[in-house]
C-alpha cells in the first residue's frame, strides 16, 4: 500500500488548527499553541477530542489502513457512557453512506484500522473517515492500495459553527455521526466546525472572537443550561454576556446567521433551584427573554429555537444532563427542522 500526505492526499475536515509531531499530526477545535487561553480552569484535552472532525479524500482505493494512537478519556466519562465504543471509535461514510462506526484502541500504544470499502464502479469517491467524540487522537499514517488515485473533495461551500458544552461534543451520542449536532443538520453543503467546549458554554469572549475568526455563514449556539447548573451566569448578567457575544460575531461577519437554542433539561430539574437561586422552569424563561432581546437588536440576523420539551427521565443518562443514544437522534431531527424553517 502506498501512504498518502496530510494537504494533499487527504485533510482534516472541521480541525481548527494541527498539531504536527516528529511522525504525526493531530488535529484540535481551537488553536492548539494557545489552548489554554480557551481552558484557563483546565481541562485543555477536551479540544484535542476530534468531535466533527474528519478525515476526507477522493479515492478509488478498495482498502484504507489508518496508524493511529488514541488515548482513553477520564473514567467518569467512561462511567456515564451506555458503551465504551460511544467514546473511542470512527464512522466510516463512502460516497454519502455511512457504513458504520468502527472501534478504536486507546491503548496509548501505536494501532492500525483497516478497512475493506469495496469498490465495483471503481470511479473515485468520496470518503470520510469520522474521529472519536471523546478520545484524543494523533494520525500516524494513512495508506491506500498502491495503484489507487486520492486527492482532495472539493470543500462544502457554507461554514457552520456550531457552539457547546459537552453534550453538543456528543456525550451519550452510539458514534460520530450520531450525535445531535450531527443529526441537526438541515441541508447539505455545510462545513461544520464544532467549538463545543465539552465544560459547558459560559458565553466566553475568547470563543465568540474565536468563532469571529472562522468566518460562519451560519451559528448555532447551544447555551443557558450550563449556566443555570453552575450559576456563572444570573438574571441580571446573562442578557449583556449573551448580546456581547453575538454582536461580536455579526460585527465581523455581517451575512453571518446566529440560531440561539438550550440544551433539554430532564424533569428531575424542572422545579430545583440552581446556584443562582432560579429553579429550571424559571431559567428557561430569562433565557426566552433574553433570545427575544437579542434578536430586536440582531435585526434578521439573529434566530430562536426553543427547548425541545419532547422528553422524558428516560431519554437522559444518570446524571439528567447528557442525552442517551436514541434521544441525541430525535432532538437532532427536530433541530434540523426548526433551523431549516428559520435559514432556509
Amino acid at each position: 500500500m502506498k501512504s498518502l500526505t496530510c494537504g494533499e492526499g487527504f485533510r482534516f475536515n472541521g480541525a481548527v488548527s494541527l498539531q504536527r509531531g516528529e511522525n504525526w499530526v493531530a488535529p484540535w477545535r481551537v488553536p492548539f499553541d494557545r489552548a489554554r487561553l480557551y481552558f484557563p480552569e483546565g481541562g485543555i484535552g477536551r479540544a484535542g477530542m476530534p468531535s466533527g472532525v474528519a478525515v476526507v479524500l477522493m479515492t478509488d482505493t478498495e482498502h484504507i489502513e489508518l496508524d493511529y494512537l488514541c488515548s482513553r478519556c477520564p473514567d467518569n466519562i467512561v462511567d456515564l457512557a451506555e458503551d465504551i465504543e460511544q467514546l473511542e471509535s470512527v464512522d466510516v461514510v463512502v460516497d454519502g453512506r455511512r457504513l458504520g462506526r468502527r472501534a478504536l484502541s486507546a491503548s496509548k500504544s501505536e494501532e492500525t484500522l483497516r478497512l475493506d470499502l469495496g469498490n465495483e464502479s471503481g470511479g473515485d469517491r468520496p470518503v470520510e473517515l469520522w474521529l472519536p467524540l471523546y478520545a484524543q487522537f494523533r494520525l500516524i499514517g494513512l495508506r491506500v492500495d498502491e495503484g489507487a488515485t486520492a486527492s482532495l473533495p472539493a470543500p462544502n461551500p457554507k461554514r457552520w459553527v456550531h457552539y457547546g458544552g459537552s453534550l453538543s461534543q456528543g456525550m451519550g451520542a452510539d458514534s460520530p455521526l450520531t450525535s445531535y449536532v450531527q443529526s441537526s443538520r438541515w441541508r447539505d453543503d455545510l462545513d461544520l466546525v464544532s467549538v463545543a467546549r465539552g465544560k459547558g458554554t459560559h458565553l466566553e469572549p475568547v470563543f465568540a472572537d474565536l468563532i469571529a475568526e472562522l468566518r460562519p455563514r451560519y451559528l448555532t449556539m447551544a447555551v443557558g443550561g450550563m449556566v443555570y447548573l453552575t450559576g456563572s451566569l444570573n438574571q441580571y448578567t446573562y442578557l449583556t454576556n449573551m448580546l456581547g457575544f453575538v454582536k461580536r460575531v455579526i460585527d465581523a461577519v455581517p451575512d453571518c446567521e446566529v440560531v440561539v437554542l438550550m440544551p433539554p433539561a430532564s424533569p428531575r430539574y424542572r422545579d430545583r433551584k440552581g446556584p443562582g437561586g432560579l429553579t429550571a422552569a424559571e431559567w428557561v424563561e430569562v433565557h426566552e427573554a433574553t433570545v427575544e432581546s437579542v434578536m430586536e437588536w440582531g435585526d434578521n440576523r439573529v434566530h430562536h429555537v426553543r427547548q425541545w420539551s419532547d422528553v422524558d427521565e428516560s431519554d437522559f443518562l444518570a446524571d439528567g444532563i447528557h442525552l442517551a443514544s436514541s434521544a441525541h437522534r430525535r432532538y437532532g431531527k427536530y433541530l434540523a427542522e426548526q433551523i431549516r424553517a428559520r435559514v432556509g
